[in-house]
């Protein structure tokens, strides 16, 4: 399985413009990472999805405004979906973890944001994600697994 381009293929079909890294967090010293210990030891790599949220959407989005999120997360949910069942049609384990519907409303960074991090695809800044290109509008899903990536 040539992995870079078939990851491609499958985020492709649902989304054009989006971020796409992997890491092996068994490598990774995070206090993030360590809290899943047993998690990571049994699905060492992650495989980071990102999908860039629409341009319009006010700096400030209130809860009642967060359809753009709900979107996202649905297409990040299929994504995920998909390149778990690719990955374990090959013979590897994977788990999907598709962001969650709700939007964190605590002060602390998402395990998302952080495997997005570890794959060098934005730096934290304030507790968020900021991608160089688009800062923190990015959406972010993580397929764990023991594949070669």
């Amino acid at each position: 399985m040539k992995c870079e381009s078939v990851l491609r293929n499958v985020i492709e079909t649902e989304c054009e413009d989006y971020f796409l890294g992997t890491v092996d967090l068994s490598q990774v010293d995070n206090a993030m990472v360590e809290k899943y210990g047993s998690l990571i030891a049994e699905y060492p790599r992650a495989i980071s999805i990102g999908i860039t949220l629409p341009y319009l959407i006010p700096d400030e989005l209130s809860m009642a405004k967060k359809q753009p999120y709900d979107v996202t997360n649905c297409q990040l949910k299929s994504i995920t979906s998909s390149l778990s069942s690719l990955l374990e049609e090959n013979g590897y384990r994977a788990l999907s973890m598709p962001k969650a519907r709700e939007m964190d409303d605590g002060p602390d960074i998402s395990f998302h944001e952080v495997v997005a991090h570890l794959a060098d695809m934005g730096k934290i800044e304030k507790n968020l994600l900021v991608a160089p290109e688009v800062g923190s509008k990015v959406n972010w899903g993580t397929v764990l697994t023991n594949a070669p990536i």
